[in-house]
């Protein structure tokens, strides 16, 4: 089973779930600092290749952040060095060659206040495309309407002129700045397809190996907002690749199972990290937010055009047999033997680790539990074989 898409409609769900881990008043923000640097660098003149390259860095400069604790510290620069470093050595392990600096020094300032002391022309061009967009997009977000928002922004870029911004940048955005369309392109139900319109045309698709490269990355940065889940993705996706490569059942989908597993809990970026941590029972509003993780891992990923077979297998982990899972109540006729398998895995992977409320359980005593599930009707006999021929 081989899968191919394209790079840029994948790194632009990825964006997403990076801008849900930034919470709501957040929500676009990456894919707005790409519209904005890319509508600059256009007119500044930047060849399609730097385009490209400011594309991916746009939807990518916070990848950093999640890892450094969200948002909370914003404005400390010992925070915005941190995060710029974590993004660059996180986006250095992508199949993406040439943002990492972009990513590194999306926090630099023209006169050289900036993060790491870099100024002027020093500078990657796309670098300082960045800062300003980035910037210029934490001041219109706190303004209510279009008009504050142009004037806001307009005060912002006059006064940051020849410190944070680059004056011939300042001067093109204050011409950008003029069109009408340029801030209707930036209306939430305007920037989906103002944005695809920007797409690089040179932007190429990827194969399986890419595919997986990029979901360690993402697996890394979902496990990394617990301690007690540091290891949950990547060590559920190589379960399922032990299991898929012992079954003759699942021949040729090792791979895509292994994706699966590493984005099964994409969604999680949602979910705050006291919740993640908590040592007692969950209130069932509480509750309710960590369920939804699974529809935001279905949400995000069905965003890519021929990523719909692994966006089920993951988004379907807490679905069972019964119909009593969630977030689908998904019939169990309907369910496949893959993801019924991702199912079982899950809850073993997540059992025998450690979490805020317990201990991790042995394997004896986790099948246990998963042939109780069984025979109540959740979980699939046949999956559970899969793996227990595997673990035990």
């Amino acid at each position: 089973m081989e899968i191919k898409i394209c790079l840029a409609d994948f790194t632009r769900a990825l964006s997403l779930a990076l801008d849900l881990a930034e919470y709501q008043t957040f929500m676009q923000h990456g894919h707005r600092v790409t519209y904005m640097a890319l509508r600059l660098g256009k007119m500044v003149g930047m060849d399609s290749e730097s385009l490209t390259r400011l594309y991916f860095a746009g939807l990518l400069h916070d990848i950093g952040l999640t890892s450094m604790g969200g948002m909370r510290l914003l404005h400390d620069e010992q925070f915005l060095r941190g995060h710029t470093a974590v993004g660059k050595e996180l986006v250095l392990q992508l199949p993406i060659p040439g943002i990492a600096e972009l990513v590194l020094c999306h926090h630099e300032n023209f006169d050289g206040s900036g993060v790491y002391g870099h100024s002027g022309e020093s500078i990657a061009l796309g670098a300082r495309i960045l800062s300003m967009a980035d910037s210029i997009d934490a001041v219109g977000r706190n303004a209510t309407t279009m008009r504050q928002a142009r004037e806001d922004i307009a005060i912002h870029v006059s006064t940051c002129k020849n410190s944070r911004f680059d004056p011939y940048l300042s001067d093109t955005f204050a011409v950008l700045s003029k069109q009408d369309k340029f801030w209707l392109d930036l209306e939430g139900r305007n920037l989906p397809f103002a944005l695809a319109a920007l797409q690089p045309s040179n932007a190429c698709f990827v194969d399986q190996e890419s595919i997986v490269d990029i979901g360690r990355v993402f697996a890394k940065i979902i496990d990394s907002k617990s301690r007690f889940t540091a290891n949950h993705s990547r060590g559920l996706a190589e379960l399922l690749r032990r299991v898929a490569e012992s079954s003759p059942l699942l021949s040729g989908k090792e791979r895509c199972l292994y994706t699966a597993g590493l984005l099964h809990d994409l969604g999680k970026m949602v979910v705050p990290t006291e919740l993640l941590e908590k040592p007692g029972t969950l209130t069932p509003e509480e509750y309710t937010v960590m369920k939804s993780h699974v529809y935001y891992s279905k949400l995000i990923l069905n965003q890519v055009p021929g990523l719909e077979t692994i966006a089920s297998w993951a988004g379907n982990h807490h679905e069972r047999l019964d119909g009593r899972g969630y977030a689908e109540r998904v019939p169990g006729q309907e369910l496949t033997l893959e993801e019924r398998l991702v199912a079982v895995c899950d809850v073993y992977q997540a059992l025998t680790e450690e979490r805020p409320y317990r201990s991790g359980e042995s394997p004896a005593k986790v099948f246990g539990i998963i042939e109780s599930m069984v025979k109540s009707g959740g979980l699939c006999s046949d999956a559970a074989r899969m793996v227990a021929n595997v673990v035990l």
